[in-house]
């Protein structure tokens, strides 16, 4: 007789180890912060500015952490995401009619958005292409490729901003579902349900897994790993022109170098989630607690004026390189245990 499969709610509500430590750290943080700034980092205006500026970063994180995950890293997350909102502004001022009423406002947005992600496609199976089929090393081909897209972007700009977009972009970023969460917090939200649903539901996902872990294994246990390669950078593509309308909005405009200081923070947030760079090993849950924690330090960093924004990449870079040493000790520890 067959077994009749239960509800679990235990295993829906586990939490892995790594998770643990996330949510102890961000804990730690909103304490050590809120009681540096004498209360004022507790505030729930505090909490709504960070829910409002973390998925910028936090859906490029999503696009580094499938490459991460698949053995490589995707360095052209930046410059995709700066042409892709470049390129959808100047279509957006182009095709919205003056005067246009509310519906007309959206289809064109909609439009927008369409056109960003098929940038963002096309970038990325630029990319994915050197790697699976040309055979480029991933940094590599992708420090060459973010050279060339960005180039791209600073030529059609010459590298000056897109002003004067349509007023549509900055209502939908700035929107506050009943008042208080961020447009740009649903928005992250629906990215990582659907790159958590790809990774953990679809035999995609257990196949990007699997070129990470062992790209031999996989190859011969039938699957197509250059395919599989080429749809992950694409997909990387994707969510980096997600970030990019992202931005353009927050700042009402374009430009070529609105993403510059997000590729370590990006890259900072997956270690930090516990992606394994060398593959296999990676998880969304991860990256949404690691990018508030980064967020939450960033924006109580920036509550004293006396830590210049100039100090931020060298605190990044120290605490990714330091980040790295304890998990390459913790498992050379556990490998002789």
């Amino acid at each position: 007789m067959e077994k009749k499969k239960t509800f679990d709610v235990k295993s829906l509500l586990k939490i892995s180890s790594n998770n643990k430590k996330l949510l102890g750290m961000l804990i730690l943080v909103i304490i050590v912060l809120s009681i540096a700034t004498g209360g004022s980092f507790a505030k729930i205006g505090q909490f709504q500015l960070i829910a409002y500026l973390f998925p910028e970063m936090g859906v490029l994180a999503l696009g580094m952490m499938l490459a991460m995950v698949s053995g490589g890293i995707d360095l052209t997350v930046i410059a995709v995401a700066d042409l892709a909102g470049i390129l959808s502004c100047l279509l957006m001022k182009a095709i919205m009619p003056a005067d246009a009423s509310m519906p007309v406002q959206i289809l064109v947005l909609l439009v927008t958005l369409a056109f960003a992600l098929l940038i963002g496609a096309v970038c990325g199976l630029f990319t994915g292409t050197l790697i699976a089929r040309v055979g480029v090393p991933a940094m590599v081909a992708t420090l060459g490729a973010s050279d060339i897209i960005l180039g791209i972007a600073v030529g059609i700009t010459n590298g000056s901003s897109i002003k004067e977009l349509p007023s549509i972009l900055y209502k939908v970023v700035n929107f506050e579902l009943f008042g208080l969460i961020p447009g740009t917090t649903i928005v992250f939200i629906i990215c990582a349900a659907l790159v958590a649903f790809l990774l953990n539901k679809t035999a995609t996902g257990f196949k990007i897994y699997m070129i990470g872990s062992n790209a031999t294994a996989s190859e011969y246990s039938g699957s197509d790993n250059k395919k599989i390669l080429t749809l992950t950078y694409m997909i990387s593509g994707m969510l980096s022109a997600v970030s990019g309308l992202l931005m353009c909005g927050h700042f009402n405009s374009a430009r070529s170098d609105f993403g510059k200081s997000y590729l370590t923070p990006a890259i900072l947030i997956c270690v930090l989630a516990g992606v394994n760079p060398n593959g296999g090993v990676g998880k969304v849950s991860g990256i949404v607690l690691a990018v508030i924690i980064l967020q939450s330090l960033s924006s109580g960093f920036a509550m004293f004026p006396s830590i210049s924004d100039y100090y931020k990449n060298l605190i990044w870079g120290l605490v990714l390189i330091g980040i790295m040493i304890i998990n390459v000790v913790t498992a050379t520890r556990k490998k002789k245990s």
